[in-house]
């Protein structure tokens, strides 16, 4: 089986070395650089929620399995732009930090009726498969990031009379830098924007770590 892998490194490298299937011939791409989709019979965009450029040339890639990544987008949203027949299997992908190396992965549906084609592609990757609906967020993400906005929250408003720099709010800190401050950032208001709920605007707290770290890379 051959996969196209396209996005940056780090997120091919948490995918690919969290399967062991030998038989699979991978071929990576940051894409940047243009790509024969025709020679693939599966395509990962880790990227796709963040550039969705490529969805109409997706959608015409007839009998192709093609897995976007869908935390910040929705399928049905970007279809919806596109105004495009879709003849490919599309399906969502939860490709934010730590999620995607997980032995469980989540995945949406662009068409109910098809989730056979994915369920045997992630029997070969040997990944179990949480089915979740075609919605921005996802599952895990949406629970997981906004508890970590309530805990923000929590310090902000001195709900618990603790020094931000205690011991008790040290491992909150450390999940959120393990799962990235840049996806819990854009993801919590890929949410908002997409529900108006404002329980997912982003507390101060977060918005300023995400502001200095984009400083920070620049």
């Amino acid at each position: 089986m051959n996969i196209l892998v396209i996005g940056q490194e780090d997120k091919q490298k948490e995918f690919v070395s969290s399967i062991s299937n030998e038989k699979i011939e991978w071929t990576f791409s940051d894409g940047d650089s243009e790509e024969d989709f025709d020679d693939f019979e599966v395509i990962f965009d880790l990227n796709f929620d963040d550039d969705h450029e490529n969805f109409a040339t997706y959608a015409q890639l007839k009998n192709t399995i093609v897995f976007l990544s869908a935390a910040k987008q929705s399928i049905s949203e970007a279809a919806f732009m596109f105004d495009v027949k879709v003849k490919s299997f599309i399906f969502g992908i939860n490709a934010l930090p730590v999620y995607l190396s997980d032995a469980s992965i989540e995945l949406s549906a662009y068409r109910a009726h098809e989730k056979e084609k994915a369920i045997s592609i992630f029997e070969k990757l040997g990944k179990k498969i949480i089915w979740v609906e075609d919605r921005v967020g996802m599952f895990r993400p949406r629970c997981q990031y906004l508890f970590f906005n309530e805990i923000t929250k929590c310090i902000e408003e001195n709900v618990m009379h603790t020094a931000m720099d205690a011991p008790e709010w040290n491992d909150y800190f450390r999940q959120i830098d393990t799962y990235q401050i840049t996806s819990i950032f854009e993801t919590l208001m890929a949410i908002y924007e997409d529900t108006k709920d404002v329980k997912f605007l982003p507390s101060q707290l977060l918005k300023k770590k995400y502001l200095r770290n984009h400083q920070l890379v620049k």
